[in-house]
């Protein structure tokens, strides 16, 4: 056996000499694509766009947005797993891909494990919203009204299985209340179906706050377990009795399985460097974005616990997707 190992050795040492490693690519070696899985104009949209052209002037190279969209942002993911691991085409990640992992969906890639993450981009404080002339003004109110007519107050989402249904699914489960769920074809209908009071209430995106400084919806509490600094006034859901209550939506830059590690090293380094960039600052925050730049070993580390956050949001709430 050991005689066999030496062999086997001798071998690949004798075929490395005769045929000796090419040198890897300068990389990149031609345009690199940033793939959105949901429309113009949306979060996920204007980071990529923003980052993108800091990468075309690091690079050198063109950096095509490419917006492909469906399918609770699996079609653009599926895309970029099947996509070769060179770094020349990139993922725009969200908490669709955490929850696609436990969705229990057939998919023909896993949303998490076939990427690699390239780094954290930026967090947004999701916000508990309700019409001005409701009679729970806060957190408490609405738990304590929701115990006394259980199943009768509405909660609104953007579909059935997105991060706005689980985060209602985890305010009732920790408050051990019951709302009926309402789910919509897309967020962007929310607010407007809060402001006809068509829903009681809803978590939105920080694209809601106009409506709430001109007092056309009111801000119960926001996701997150610490204020923002976009609302600071506004309390947390966790300040409101939910001590664990942490509700945070994100965006990270990730590429296909198996990239290289220099590859994945470059990208993350070009990456900082653009959110640390002054214009790229103002005009994330302008979009109601908060700047969380990490490394790709803690972007991985974040979306393994986002996936067993969501876990046991549905096992506990037996959620069925389909």
């Amino acid at each position: 056996m050991l005689r066999r190992t030496f062999l086997g050795s001798a071998a690949v040492i004798s075929t490395v000499m005769t045929h000796p490693v090419q040198a890897q690519p300068a990389f990149p070696s031609q345009p690199i694509k940033i793939v959105v899985p949901f429309a113009p104009g949306s979060g996920p949209d204007v980071l990529a766009r923003l980052v993108g052209d800091k990468f075309s002037a690091a690079y050198k190279q063109p950096v095509i947005v490419d917006n492909r969209v469906g399918a609770s942002g699996m079609i653009g993911s599926e895309y970029v797993a099947r996509s070769p691991a060179n770094g020349h085409t990139l993922l725009i990640v969200t908490p669709s891909n955490t929850i696609a992992a436990v969705a229990g969906r057939k998919l023909s890639f896993d949303p998490v494990k076939d990427f690699a993450p390239i780094g954290m981009a930026v967090t947004l404080a999701p916000i508990l919203i309700a019409h001005p002339d409701a009679p729970w003004k806060s957190v408490k109110e609405l738990i304590a009204a929701a115990k006394a007519h259980p199943g009768r107050l509405t909660i609104a989402s953007g579909g059935v299985g997105n991060s706005q249904h689980l985060a209602a699914e985890l305010l009732m489960q920790m408050a051990g209340i019951q709302l009926l769920h309402v789910p919509f074809k897309s967020s962007s209908e929310i607010v407007t179906a809060v402001i006809n009071k068509s829903v009681d209430v809803s978590f939105v995106d920080p694209s809601a706050l106009p409506m709430i400084k001109s007092g056309r919806v009111h801000a119960l509490a926001i996701g997150p377990h610490v204020r923002s600094k976009m609302l600071p006034e506004v309390p947390t859901v966790a300040e409101a009795g939910l001590p664990a209550y942490d509700y945070t939506s994100w965006y990270g830059l990730a590429a296909p399985a198996r990239t290289p590690r220099n590859v994945l090293s470059s990208l993350n380094h070009e990456l900082l460097k653009a959110l640390g960039d002054p214009d790229v600052q103002s005009r994330l925050t302008a979009a109601s974005m908060e700047i969380r730049g990490s490394s790709p070993e803690a972007l991985e580390t974040f979306m393994a616990q986002d996936v067993e956050r969501w876990k046991q949001v549905v096992d506990t709430g037996r959620i069925k997707f389909d």
